[in-house]
């Protein structure tokens, strides 16, 4: 087995094991926001009279309640996302550490550099991570405010309004699963070519779709294109397209090695 080949084998193996990583890390998210529906429920408990209701008068005050869970939500998803975005840039730098592609890189830098860029990048929509975030936990406290609003109205009984912001929380448990996938698979793919940059064997970037393997993707898209005149799905490791080429993605990338090492 060449050298290139081993180090194909070895990426696609640790591709492989980060996406068993991204599911225990989107487990990881959702527990960290369900902390907050504990805090929600024992405001509403706190609400309600002794017969279990809660009074038309007090609905506004309770309203008010949102903004602590609101701020809660927001601290534990950037919390979060930050250890995934670390967590993800390690499994990366950690799995090739003792690899041919290791020489010359400093791998604590290029952690660093990893988190400073995914924190600050500005997506398609033109927010960057914490934008995202205030944008997930103001649309959880609007369907909230719109279950206990209606429900509260109604007359309904402490227990069923309980359960309906349950509801809200598990519908909207998809926007931070999503965000997980996006933010940590970008961390995953910018530590590898943060460190193809500084590597002193790696020529070059070689993009590999993502699991869905539609070919509208963008991932599949760039597999294809010969964009550098480098070969098809060939890039340079400084060519920014390759670090998030589209939300939810879980594509790849593997090193091409420099000839002299083949």
């Amino acid at each position: 087995m060449t050298e290139q080949e081993k180090l194909d084998q070895l990426l696609e193996g640790l591709s492989d094991k980060y996406q068993k990583l991204n599911a225990k890390q989107q487990q990881f998210a959702v527990k960290e926001i369900e902390r907050v529906r504990s805090q929600m429920n024992d405001i509403l408990a706190d609400y309600a009279d002794s017969e279990g209701i809660i009074k038309r008068t007090r609905l506004n005050a309770l309203l008010r309640e949102l903004e602590s869970i609101e701020k809660a939500v927001r601290t534990n998803s950037m919390d979060a996302l930050e250890s995934i975005i670390k967590e993800s840039s390690e499994a990366l730098t950690v799995g090739i550490g003792t690899s041919i592609a290791a020489a010359g890189i400093a791998f604590d830098k290029v952690n660093a550099n990893v988190f400073r860029y995914v924190v600050n990048r500005f997506g398609e929509d033109g927010l960057v991570l914490s934008d995202r975030v205030w944008q997930l936990a103001g649309d959880q406290r609007e369907q909230i405010s719109k279950v206990l609003r209606s429900g509260i109205i109604r007359g309904e009984s402490v227990n069923t309004l309980i359960a309906a912001v349950r509801q809200v929380f598990a519908n909207e448990t998809w926007k931070i699963k999503r965000l997980v996938v996006t933010e940590g698979n970008t961390a995953y793919r910018v530590a590898s070519a943060y460190s193809a940059q500084q590597s002193e064997v790696v020529k070059a970037m070689q993009v590999h779709r993502g699991k869905a393997d539609r070919p509208d993707h963008r991932c599949t898209q760039l597999e294809l294109a010969d964009s550098y005149g480098m070969g098809r799905g060939i890039y340079p490791a400084t060519a920014s397209e390759i670090y998030m080429m589209h939300p939810n993605c879980t594509g790849y990338l593997t090193y091409v090695l420099d000839e002299r090492w083949l």
